[in-house]
């Protein structure tokens, strides 16, 4: 028998991976949104049960295959890095001694979040880059989530490139240290894409809800919804959570072509 390639290999086990996205008092018409309390119910409910947060090192070692995966260990990630994480969100995972990380639309810093569609008619501000400065500084780690947030499938291959090499040179620029994780938006990252964040110099990337292949450039990640349990994702309620994650997430594809139909900037 042949010796087995990279892709004919076996994955291994690989610990959660949560996504969040906003955090905060402000409601909205949409799914994404936790209030702080729940937030950090669910938060200081994990870290009760006993479970501790990876760094990016120690997760990229993980997937490698060259760290083992320990008893409740999980990853916390943050997707658009919303300015009410700042506020809340960073403030209870430092009041448990949590870490995580959290992916930086990079020309929409400090912004309002023009890209998206306003649900509700509400518009919600990103974090300014000393925001993001000040939680590097205490634990919190950035990566890319891309220049614009555009679906990378639906651009061409130079444009796709762009956008990897444009976030991470930004943000390098802004944190004065390597940039190795890429956030796909929409969690959507086929062979194509994951080809070219890997050419951009990503060694890590993360998609939604999709099976663990194998691939470092695709570890998968369990959106945490409104309706979450407490604690989310790991608890009784985990597999439930997942498949109704999968499900919003196939809804989100309308979402995402009303924007790509929209997709002239209009940013203030």
């Amino acid at each position: 028998m042949g010796q087995l390639t990279y892709m004919q290999m076996p994955p291994r086990r690989i610990p959660p991976v949560l996504v969040y996205h906003k955090v905060d008092c402000r409601s909205e018409i949409g799914l994404t949104r936790l209030s702080p309390r729940r937030f950090a119910r669910q938060i200081e409910a994990l870290a009760a049960a006993g479970w501790r947060t990876l760094t990016l090192r120690e997760l990229a070692g993980t997937v490698a295959g060259t760290r083992p995966v320990g008893d409740r260990e999980f990853a916390i990630t943050f997707d658009d890095a919303y300015r009410g994480l700042r506020d809340y969100a960073f403030p209870a995972l430092a009041d448990v001694g949590f870490t995580a990380a959290c992916a930086v639309i990079t020309e929409y810093a400090g912004r309002l979040n023009r890209w998206d569609v306003a649900i509700g008619g509400r518009r919600f501000a990103h974090l300014a880059w000393r925001d993001v400065v000040r939680w590097q500084r205490r634990g919190i780690e950035f990566i890319s989530h891309t220049a614009t947030h555009p679906r990378l499938s639906w651009l061409e291959a130079d444009q796709a490139a762009i956008e990897l090499t444009r976030s991470r040179a930004t943000l390098e620029a802004a944190l004065g240290t390597p940039v190795l994780a890429i956030a796909y938006p929409y969690g959507a990252a086929g062979p194509r894409e994951r080809a070219l964040a890997r050419a951009a110099g990503y060694r890590l990337g993360f998609v939604v809800c999709t099976r663990w292949s194998g691939d470092a450039l695709a570890v998968p990640r369990t959106p945490v919804y409104a309706w979450s349990a407490t604690p989310p994702v790991v608890g009784r309620w985990g597999v439930l959570e997942k498949s109704a994650a999968r499900l919003v997430t196939r809804g989100s594809f309308v979402g995402a072509m009303w924007r790509h139909a929209h997709s002239v900037d209009t940013r203030s």
